[in-house]
C-alpha cells in the first residue's frame, strides 16, 4: 500500500483520507449512542427526575476527567511505540477490545453507581484508543492536505454521532436499551477491523532516548511555553465545546420537559440529525477553505455562529424552531470540524511528539464537555426550580456565553502566532497572523 510523503508533493486521495477516517466513524457512533440517548433515557430512572441535570452531569463529568488524563499518555506512549504493525494500530485494537465489556455492562445497570463504574471503565479503554489514534494525521498526511483531512475526519465524527443516536433512538422509543448497546458493539469492531486492514502504518526508523517521566514532563512544558499558541488554541477549544455540549446532552431534556412534546427520542435525533446534516454539508468545503484561506478566520465564524444559534435557542418555543435554530449551530459546527484540528496539528510544538500534543487536544474537547455538562446540569436543575422550564432557556444563555469566550481567546491565539514568527514553518495559507 502507498502511503503520502510527509514531505513530497504527493496528496492523499480521498479514498485513502476516507479509510483514515474509519475507526473515528466507530467511536462517534459509540458516544452518540450514549450521550444523546442511552444517559438520558436511562439515567432518571435510576435517580429520579429531580436530579436528573446533575446525576447526568456527574456522570460524564467524572468520566470524561478520566478521558483528559489517559488519552494523552497513550498518545505519548505510542508515539514511542515500534510495533512491527505499526506504532498506534496495536494501542488501537486493545483499547477497542477493553470498551466491549464495559458497554455491556452498562446496558444491564441496576443501580447509578455501577453505571457511573461502567462509564469510567469505557472511557479508560475508549481513550486508550483514541489517544495514539489522533497522530494519524499528523503521521500520514502532507501538511497542505490537513485541512482536507481534518474535514474528512469532522465528517466521520459528525455521521458516526448522527448515525449512532438515529439507530439508538428506535430501540430507546420502545424502550430497549441492549439491542442499542449491542449495535455499538457490532460497529464498533466492525469500524476497527477495517482500519487494521485498509490503512498501513510506516514504522518510524528513529527512536530518541527516554530519559525519564520527569525529564519528558519538563520537556514539553518548556515547549509549550515557548509556542503558546497551541494552548490558547487548545482554550478557545475548550470553550467552544462548553457551549456545544450545554446544548447537545441536554437536548432531549428540553424537547421533552421543556417543550411538551411527544416522542422526545426521535425527534432529538431529528433536532440533531439537522445540525449534523448542516455541519457535513459545510465540513467538507471548509476543509478545503482551511487549506487555501487560513484556519483560524474559519474558526472565528464558527463561535460567532454559535453565538447567533444561542440566542436563537433561548426564543425557541417549538420543535420546529429548535430544529431550525439549531441548524445554524450545524454550520458553525462544521466550519470548526474542518479548521481547528487541522490548526492545532499546524501548532504541534514538535511533530515527532504528536501523539501526545494531539492527545491533550481531548483536554480540550472532554474537559469542555465535562465542564459543560457538569455546570449545565446544576444550572437546568437550579433554574427549573425557581420556575418550571426556566432552567433549558439558562443553559441556552450559558451556550452563548461560552462561544462568545472562545471567540475572545481565538483572538489571542492569532497575536502570539505572529509571536512565534511561525511562518517560517507553517505556510501563510494556513495558521496567518493577519487573519
Amino acid at each position: 500500500m502507498t502511503l503520502p510523503s510527509l514531505n513530497g508533493p504527493a496528496m492523499p486521495s480521498r479514498w485513502f483520507l476516507t479509510r483514515i477516517s474509519l475507526f473515528w466513524l466507530g467511536l462517534s457512533f459509540m458516544w452518540g449512542t450514549l450521550n444523546i440517548q442511552v444517559l438520558p433515557a436511562v439515567v432518571p430512572d435510576l435517580v429520579g427526575s429531580e436530579i436528573q441535570g446533575t446525576a447526568i452531569g456527574a456522570i460524564v463529568f467524572i468520566g470524561l476527567l478520566i478521558a483528559v488524563v489517559v488519552q494523552p499518555v497513550a498518545g505519548a506512549l505510542s508515539d514511542r511505540a515500534r510495533f512491527r504493525v505499526g506504532r498506534r494500530r496495536p494501542f488501537m485494537a486493545a483499547g477497542v477490545l477493553l470498551c466491549i465489556p464495559f458497554l455491556i455492562v452498562i446496558g444491564v445497570s441496576p443501580a447509578y453507581w455501577i453505571l457511573l463504574l461502567a462509564v469510567v471503565g469505557l472511557q479508560i479503554g475508549s481513550n486508550t484508543a483514541h489517544g495514539p489514534y489522533q497522530g494519524v494525521i499528523p503521521d500520514l498526511v502532507p501538511r497542505k492536505a490537513r485541512g482536507r483531512a481534518s474535514g474528512v475526519f469532522g465528517l466521520a465524527n459528525l455521521v458516526g454521532t448522527l448515525l449512532g443516536a438515529a439507530v439508538a433512538s428506535v430501540f430507546l422509543a420502545s424502550g430497549h436499551v441492549m439491542p442499542a448497546i449491542l449495535t455499538v458493539v457490532a460497529v464498533l469492531l466492525a469500524t476497527s477491523l477495517a482500519s487494521w486492514v485498509f490503512v498501513a502504518e510506516p514504522i518510524p526508523k528513529d527512536r530518541e532516548p527516554f530519559a525519564g517521566v520527569g525529564t519528558e514532563i519538563r520537556r514539553r512544558m518548556g515547549e509549550l511555553g515557548e509556542r503558546p499558541a497551541f494552548v490558547w488554541l487548545m482554550l478557545s477549544r475548550l470553550l467552544f465545546f462548553m457551549g456545544l455540549q450545554a446544548m447537545d446532552n441536554f437536548l432531549q431534556l428540553f424537547i421533552d420537559k421543556g417543550l411538551h412534546e411527544t416522542d422526545p427520542e426521535l425527534k432529538t435525533t431529528a433536532v440533531l440529525g439537522a445540525v449534523l446534516v448542516m455541519a457535513v454539508l459545510a465540513s467538507i468545503p471548509a476543509g478545503w477553505a482551511a487549506d487555501r484561506f487560513g484556519r483560524l478566520r474559519l474558526v472565528a465564524m464558527a463561535t460567532f455562529l454559535g453565538v447567533v444559534a444561542a440566542v436563537l435557542m433561548v426564543f425557541a418555543q417549538s420543535f420546529v424552531q429548535t430544529m431550525a435554530f439549531a441548524s445554524v449551530l450545524g454550520i458553525g459546527l462544521g466550519l470548526f470540524t474542518a479548521a481547528d484540528w487541522a490548526a492545532a496539528i499546524d501548532l504541534i510544538p514538535d511533530l515527532r511528539a504528536a501523539g501526545l500534543y494531539m492527545g491533550l487536544t481531548n483536554v480540550a474537547t472532554a474537559g469542555g464537555d465535562a465542564l459543560a455538562t457538569l455546570s449545565a446540569g446544576i444550572v437546568l436543575d437550579v433554574f427549573n426550580r425557581l420556575e418550571p422550564g426556566l432552567g433549558y432557556r439558562a443553559t441556552f444563555v450559558m451556550m452563548g456565553f461560552y462561544f462568545l469566550l472562545s471567540f475572545v481567546v481565538l483572538l489571542g491565539v492569532r497575536s502570539r502566532v505572529s509571536r512565534q514568527k511561525l511562518m517560517m514553518r507553517i505556510p501563510q495559507s494556513t495558521v496567518s497572523s493577519d487573519e
